[in-house]
Protein backbone atom coordinates (compact mmCIF):
# COMPACT_ATOMS: atom_id res chain seq x y z
CA UNK A 1 0.00 0.00 0.00
CA UNK A 2 0.93 3.75 -0.73
CA UNK A 3 1.82 6.12 1.54
CA UNK A 4 -1.13 8.00 -0.02
CA UNK A 5 -3.15 5.10 0.80
CA UNK A 6 -1.90 5.08 3.73
CA UNK A 7 -2.60 8.60 4.54
CA UNK A 8 -6.07 8.37 3.49
CA UNK A 9 -7.11 5.17 5.19
CA UNK A 10 -5.91 6.73 8.43
CA UNK A 11 -8.41 10.02 7.68
CA UNK A 12 -11.34 7.92 7.37
CA UNK A 13 -10.41 5.59 10.27
CA UNK A 14 -10.46 9.18 11.92
CA UNK A 15 -13.24 10.49 10.60
CA UNK A 16 -15.33 7.18 11.23
CA UNK A 17 -13.70 7.08 14.98
CA UNK A 18 -15.02 10.55 15.59
CA UNK A 19 -18.39 10.28 14.18
CA UNK A 20 -19.55 7.42 16.00
CA UNK A 21 -18.42 9.07 19.29
CA UNK A 22 -19.97 12.15 17.96
CA UNK A 23 -23.51 9.86 18.14
CA UNK A 24 -22.56 7.74 21.17
CA UNK A 25 -22.17 11.51 22.92
CA UNK A 26 -25.83 12.63 21.61
CA UNK A 27 -28.24 13.47 24.63
CA UNK A 28 -31.38 11.86 24.10
CA UNK A 29 -33.79 14.48 24.94
CA UNK A 30 -35.96 15.26 28.21
CA UNK A 31 -39.75 13.72 27.58
CA UNK A 32 -42.59 16.44 28.84
CA UNK A 33 -45.66 15.48 30.58
CA UNK A 34 -48.02 13.85 28.29
CA UNK A 35 -51.43 15.54 27.27
CA UNK A 36 -54.28 13.24 26.90
CA UNK A 37 -57.60 13.26 25.20
CA UNK A 38 -61.22 12.09 25.45
CA UNK A 39 -61.36 8.82 23.40
CA UNK A 40 -57.37 8.12 23.70
CA UNK A 41 -57.59 3.92 23.91
CA UNK A 42 -55.13 2.01 25.54
CA UNK A 43 -55.40 -1.76 24.87
CA UNK A 44 -53.16 -4.24 26.97
CA UNK A 45 -52.82 -7.82 26.24
CA UNK A 46 -54.19 -9.25 29.31
CA UNK A 47 -54.49 -7.00 32.16
CA UNK A 48 -54.04 -3.35 33.55
CA UNK A 49 -53.04 -3.09 37.33
CA UNK A 50 -54.00 -7.16 38.13
CA UNK A 51 -57.40 -6.37 36.72
CA UNK A 52 -58.68 -8.28 33.76
CA UNK A 53 -59.85 -5.75 31.62
CA UNK A 54 -58.36 -5.05 28.46
CA UNK A 55 -59.82 -1.75 26.59
CA UNK A 56 -59.06 0.97 28.47
CA UNK A 57 -60.29 4.64 26.74
CA UNK A 58 -59.56 8.08 28.44
CA UNK A 59 -62.73 9.86 29.79
CA UNK A 60 -61.36 13.38 30.90
CA UNK A 61 -60.97 15.45 34.37
CA UNK A 62 -63.24 14.71 36.91
CA UNK A 63 -62.41 17.42 39.68
CA UNK A 64 -58.72 16.79 40.44
CA UNK A 65 -58.26 13.18 39.01
CA UNK A 66 -58.31 11.65 35.52
CA UNK A 67 -60.32 8.88 34.56
CA UNK A 68 -60.07 5.89 32.42
CA UNK A 69 -62.53 3.49 32.00
CA UNK A 70 -62.86 -0.18 30.89
CA UNK A 71 -66.30 -1.15 30.89
CA UNK A 72 -67.62 -0.73 34.43
CA UNK A 73 -64.09 -0.40 35.56
CA UNK A 74 -62.45 3.02 36.48
CA UNK A 75 -59.14 3.81 37.36
CA UNK A 76 -58.48 7.21 38.71
CA UNK A 77 -55.44 9.52 38.27
CA UNK A 78 -54.48 12.98 40.25
CA UNK A 79 -54.93 15.27 36.99
CA UNK A 80 -51.39 17.13 38.53
CA UNK A 81 -49.15 14.30 38.38
CA UNK A 82 -50.75 11.83 36.88
CA UNK A 83 -50.01 9.15 39.87
CA UNK A 84 -52.47 6.51 40.11
CA UNK A 85 -54.93 6.55 43.27
CA UNK A 86 -57.07 4.02 43.05
CA UNK A 87 -59.75 1.58 40.68
CA UNK A 88 -63.01 0.87 41.19
CA UNK A 89 -65.83 -1.66 39.63
CA UNK A 90 -69.49 -1.84 39.22
CA UNK A 91 -70.84 0.04 41.82
CA UNK A 92 -67.94 2.11 42.94
CA UNK A 93 -66.39 -0.96 44.60
CA UNK A 94 -62.68 -0.41 45.30
CA UNK A 95 -60.65 -2.62 43.60
CA UNK A 96 -57.70 -1.56 44.04
CA UNK A 97 -56.06 1.22 46.17
CA UNK A 98 -52.86 3.04 46.45
CA UNK A 99 -52.64 5.29 50.11
CA UNK A 100 -52.20 7.97 49.56
CA UNK A 101 -51.04 7.29 45.70
CA UNK A 102 -48.59 5.13 43.62
CA UNK A 103 -45.53 6.91 43.20
CA UNK A 104 -45.68 8.84 39.53
CA UNK A 105 -43.08 9.06 36.43
CA UNK A 106 -41.74 12.77 37.21
CA UNK A 107 -41.62 14.92 33.83
CA UNK A 108 -39.63 16.26 32.22
CA UNK A 109 -38.26 12.58 31.85
CA UNK A 110 -34.71 11.74 30.89
CA UNK A 111 -31.68 9.22 31.92
CA UNK A 112 -30.73 9.51 35.55
CA UNK A 113 -34.75 10.95 36.41
CA UNK A 114 -35.11 9.39 40.04
CA UNK A 115 -38.35 9.14 41.53
CA UNK A 116 -39.99 6.96 44.91
CA UNK A 117 -41.94 6.84 48.06
CA UNK A 118 -43.71 5.27 51.14
CA UNK A 119 -47.28 4.01 50.10
CA UNK A 120 -49.47 1.26 50.54
CA UNK A 121 -51.55 -0.94 48.17
CA UNK A 122 -54.67 -3.36 48.40
CA UNK A 123 -56.34 -5.00 46.06
CA UNK A 124 -59.56 -6.34 46.38
CA UNK A 125 -58.71 -10.19 46.04
CA UNK A 126 -55.91 -9.99 48.61
CA UNK A 127 -56.40 -10.28 52.65
CA UNK A 128 -52.90 -7.98 53.66
CA UNK A 129 -52.16 -4.61 52.31
CA UNK A 130 -48.73 -4.38 52.23
CA UNK A 131 -46.43 -1.23 53.43
CA UNK A 132 -44.20 -0.96 50.09
CA UNK A 133 -41.55 1.92 49.49
CA UNK A 134 -40.26 2.23 46.19
CA UNK A 135 -37.04 3.67 44.57
CA UNK A 136 -37.36 3.98 40.57
CA UNK A 137 -34.30 4.80 38.19
CA UNK A 138 -34.77 5.89 34.51
CA UNK A 139 -31.56 3.58 33.13
CA UNK A 140 -31.57 3.62 29.94
CA UNK A 141 -33.71 4.61 26.31
CA UNK A 142 -33.80 1.67 23.88
CA UNK A 143 -36.28 0.09 21.34
CA UNK A 144 -38.89 -2.55 22.66
CA UNK A 145 -40.78 -5.16 20.64
CA UNK A 146 -44.21 -5.50 22.45
CA UNK A 147 -47.65 -6.63 20.97
CA UNK A 148 -47.98 -3.04 20.40
CA UNK A 149 -45.45 -3.10 17.69
CA UNK A 150 -41.78 -1.83 18.14
CA UNK A 151 -41.46 1.42 20.00
CA UNK A 152 -38.23 3.68 21.36
CA UNK A 153 -38.86 3.28 25.31
CA UNK A 154 -37.22 4.95 28.16
CA UNK A 155 -36.45 1.76 30.62
CA UNK A 156 -36.79 2.32 34.51
CA UNK A 157 -36.05 -0.29 37.32
CA UNK A 158 -37.57 -0.01 40.75
CA UNK A 159 -36.85 -1.46 43.90
CA UNK A 160 -39.70 -1.75 45.81
CA UNK A 161 -39.35 -2.58 49.89
CA UNK A 162 -42.64 -4.84 51.44
CA UNK A 163 -43.10 -5.21 54.85
CA UNK A 164 -46.54 -7.16 56.37
CA UNK A 165 -46.30 -7.56 60.17
CA UNK A 166 -42.88 -9.55 60.69
CA UNK A 167 -42.80 -10.21 57.51
CA UNK A 168 -40.89 -8.19 54.65
CA UNK A 169 -38.60 -8.58 51.32
CA UNK A 170 -37.76 -6.87 48.37
CA UNK A 171 -39.22 -6.64 44.71
CA UNK A 172 -37.22 -5.79 41.55
CA UNK A 173 -39.96 -4.28 38.87
CA UNK A 174 -38.60 -3.08 35.07
CA UNK A 175 -40.51 -1.00 33.07
CA UNK A 176 -40.89 1.13 29.81
CA UNK A 177 -42.32 4.59 29.15
CA UNK A 178 -42.96 5.07 25.56
CA UNK A 179 -42.88 8.99 24.75
CA UNK A 180 -44.84 8.05 21.53
CA UNK A 181 -47.58 5.86 22.88
CA UNK A 182 -47.52 8.35 26.56
CA UNK A 183 -47.93 5.46 28.57
CA UNK A 184 -45.71 2.78 30.48
CA UNK A 185 -45.74 0.16 27.46
CA UNK A 186 -44.49 -2.84 29.47
CA UNK A 187 -44.17 -3.97 33.46
CA UNK A 188 -41.96 -7.02 34.54
CA UNK A 189 -42.51 -7.90 38.12
CA UNK A 190 -40.19 -9.82 39.27
CA UNK A 191 -41.75 -11.34 42.15
CA UNK A 192 -45.90 -11.87 41.10
CA UNK A 193 -46.64 -12.21 36.84
CA UNK A 194 -50.20 -10.60 38.31
CA UNK A 195 -49.10 -6.76 38.20
CA UNK A 196 -47.38 -7.68 34.95
CA UNK A 197 -48.20 -5.36 31.81
CA UNK A 198 -47.77 -5.44 27.96
CA UNK A 199 -49.75 -2.78 25.64
CA UNK A 200 -51.63 -4.24 22.48
CA UNK A 201 -52.31 -1.44 20.73
CA UNK A 202 -53.06 2.42 21.53
CA UNK A 203 -54.91 4.83 19.57
CA UNK A 204 -54.66 8.35 20.63
CA UNK A 205 -57.24 11.59 19.33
Amino acid sequence: MSESSKLKLAVLCAALTMGAAQAASIEIPATERPQFHAGDVFEYVDRFQTIECKHWEFVGVDGEAMTNRCGDNVAWFAADSGALLRITGKGGRELVSYKPFAPAIPFPLQIGSKWGGAFEVSTAGDIFSPDLDESCEVVGYETIKIAAGELPAFRFDCVTKWSVGLLHGTVTITSWYSPIAKTVIKSINGSDSKWDLELASYRLQ
